[in-house]
């Protein structure tokens, strides 16, 4: 990008290039889609209206605007994170067994649950991994790391939850 505005054009493809997985890094920092969608809009917004210097990785700043502006609201508000009964509704509406259907949508839950449990951070490195399929090393990318450090994280983040789900009374079966 260069100093002064970015044309609109770039902007909009940037947004159906990036937008989802950006409100996937978003949502997996608040555990809430409006808010992560109005961070992702906030975002936009904000590289709409940059003047200043050139930006290097605009993806990447993106992402820190994002987070930014969500620990401002998180800190203004002063609320915990909340759970969204609708993570999964895409997935939920393949056909399958009524006792099936409802077993995955109550671990689906239960997931969730203990997502909320964990550490931002936590929460966002698994996020990128199981919800987006990421490698390590993009994940590293993205969170200014390492891929050694990345999966040092992920490990513990797993022990984390899986933790939080055995104690809850979810077992390693499901």
């Amino acid at each position: 990008m260069t100093e002064g505005r970015t044309e609109p054009d770039k902007i909009e493809q940037l947004y159906n290039d990036q937008g989802r997985e950006l409100w996937a890094l978003f949502y997996a920092h608040c555990s809430d889609p409006e808010r992560a969608y109005d961070a992702l809009q906030e975002s936009f917004l904000r590289l709409q209206a940059h003047t200043g210097e050139p930006i290097r990785d605009v993806r990447a700043w993106l992402l820190r605007v994002g987070r930014n502006w969500l620990r401002d609201v998180a800190r203004r508000k002063s609320s915990s994170t909340r759970l969204t009964d609708k993570l999964d509704e895409q997935s939920a509406k393949a056909v399958q067994e009524p006792s099936s259907l409802m077993e995955g949508q109550e671990l689906r839950a239960e997931v969730r649950k203990a997502l909320t449990e964990l550490k931002a951070e936590d929460r966002e490195v698994l996020v990128l991994r199981y919800a987006l399929g990421w490698s390590s090393n993009r994940i590293a990318q993205t969170m200014d790391s390492s891929a050694a450090a990345v999966d040092m994280r992920l490990s513990r983040a797993r022990r984390r939850l899986a933790a939080i789900l055995e104690e809850a009374g979810v077992g390693h079966e499901v």
